[in-house]
């Protein structure tokens, strides 16, 4: 697989001419364009990715997220057993997690322009519908992170790559893109009555005011911004409370080498890739 890393000192223009001068294959998964971003990626993907929030290098199997729940199941035996990492998650739990009076109007949420200050508004309407992070929770979240940063951030070009773990967990945490609400409000309008009435201009027909109750969708959409903010916090909370080191600790790098050894046992090796570059293969991982 042929990657370019660009300069990120240059301008971004500057950075996708090098990306389409080499003629890259775009690296999303089962993409046949050709790359013209900086991210390696073509034009749709990479908006995609960006501004949908779509997994465009891929995501980890049902196979793979069951074998990296067993990789922390296995690790964390004796914590589980002692209940030691049910306070670990209820900590996790309280850090992540909003009293309902901070979830304001969707309208209201479009207001606030940075994630920060959506932070606590996105938590809130995450605990009116799944509630706190259970054990069970946190060992899925961080199976996902460990199946996601083993199997696929490697594949994936810089400095895309850096921020993939974060951006999906994130998503994977809030679990939805649009927040809505419908509300009844009251609007007035004129109707005619059907009465003529002569007078000095001669005949007018008789209207009245009827005020009526119509319900209206409010929305406001989840940015991508507000889920890679959230996916950092959240990845912040569990790095303090389970891990040591962090994505460069041994111990995370333990994990990842059993869960690749798990996945290469359950799909073999992967092949190398022999792409002819006058008319590239779809990508393959």
């Amino acid at each position: 697989m042929r990657q370019i890393t660009t300069d990120t000192r240059l301008p971004a223009a500057e950075r996708n001419a090098i990306v389409v001068a080499a003629g890259l294959p775009c690296q999303a998964l089962g993409c046949q364009n050709k790359a013209t971003r900086w991210s390696n990626l073509c034009g749709l993907c990479e908006r995609q990715f960006l501004e949908d929030m779509k997994p465009v290098f891929g995501k980890p199997s049902k196979e793979q997220l069951a074998s990296a729940e067993a990789v922390v199941r296995d690790h964390y035996a004796d914590k589980i057993a002692s209940g030691v990492f049910d306070d670990w998650a209820s900590q996790i739990g309280r850090t992540l997690s909003r009293p309902l009076a901070m979830l304001p109007a969707p309208l209201a949420l479009k207001r606030r322009p940075y994630p920060k200050q959506r932070y606590d508004a996105l938590l809130a309407l995450r605990t009116r519908d799944r509630g706190v992070l259970t054990r069970r929770g946190v060992i899925n979240l961080l199976a996902f992170a460990l199946a996601v940063d083993a199997l696929i951030t490697p594949t994936i070009p810089q400095p895309v790559r850096n921020d993939y773990m974060i951006a999906l967990l994130g998503q994977r945490f809030m679990r939805r893109e649009v927040y809505s609400r419908t509300v009844n409000r009251y609007r007035s309008r004129r109707e005619k009555t059907g009465v003529i009435r002569y007078g000095p201009n001669g005949p007018e027909e008789l209207t009245r005011i009827v005020e009526e109750e119509v319900p209206t969708k409010e929305y406001c959409r989840i940015r991508r911004a507000d889920l890679r903010y959230v996916g950092r916090r959240l990845w912040k909370a569990m790095e303090k409370m389970l891990l040591s080191g962090g994505r460069k600790g041994a111990t995370w790098s333990g994990k990842k080498e059993k869960v690749a050894i798990a996945a290469h046992a359950l799909h073999g090796p992967e092949k190398p890739i022999q792409r002819d570059d006058a008319t590239p293969a779809p990508n393959q991982r």
